[in-house]
């Protein structure tokens, strides 16, 4: 009987250690739809949790800084680990990266080009860039209003984009001509926000 019972553990453990690593494949390998079906999760928290309707509007994000806002608030006395923070960064970023996917074509990705491992951006389909609305809601607990995310995701998905209201620098060439400058050269953002 007891070979019975450790053999039933050790199958128990390998099936456990398997769906563990499947739902880690799972989420490097399909990030799109897992990052879909945690922005379906943050309604449903919204929903249970705080009594916030959230639409997928854009006015919706304005909602999500406001919880946002009173976590980061609720840190002062109850401060959250990094592995919470984390957490509300994928679940709250999930959410308005897929507001910002109803109002801009685009599609998630695990790593950046620009800001590197793991940044989960939101990529563009017509290749104008990328967002992080995953690090706005780290920053955003982390840093307090200077990181509101509903002022990035706004100026994001203006007409024109973050270009609109920093465009690329120019400098007159020795000719007297107007050149763009190359991003390499300095002064402006990276490519996405």
């Amino acid at each position: 009987m007891r070979h019975a019972s450790t053999l039933f553990l050790a199958v128990a453990l390998l099936f456990s250690s398997a769906c563990q690593k499947g739902r880690a494949n799972y989420a490097s390998e399909n990030v799109d739809p897992y990052m879909v079906s945690l922005s379906v999760q943050a309604v449903e928290r919204a929903r249970s949790s705080y009594g916030v309707t959230l639409d997928y509007s854009p006015d919706s994000v304005k909602q999500v800084e406001t919880l946002l806002a009173t976590k980061y608030e609720l840190q002062k006395t109850h401060p959250m680990t990094e592995q919470e923070i984390a957490d509300a960064a994928h679940l709250w970023g999930a959410y308005i990266g897929e507001v910002i996917k109803r109002i801009h074509p685009a599609h998630w990705v695990r790593d950046s080009q620009v800001a590197g491992k793991d940044a989960l951006p939101v990529v563009y389909e017509d290749k104008s860039g990328e967002s992080y609305p995953c690090a706005w809601v780290y920053h955003r607990l982390k840093n307090g209003e200077e990181d509101n995310v509903w002022v990035k995701f706004h100026f994001t998905t203006q007409p024109g984009g973050m270009k609109k209201y920093f465009p690329p620098k120019t400098e007159t060439a020795p000719s007297g001509k107007t050149r763009k400058r190359p991003s390499s050269e300095g002064g402006g953002c990276a490519k996405g926000i």
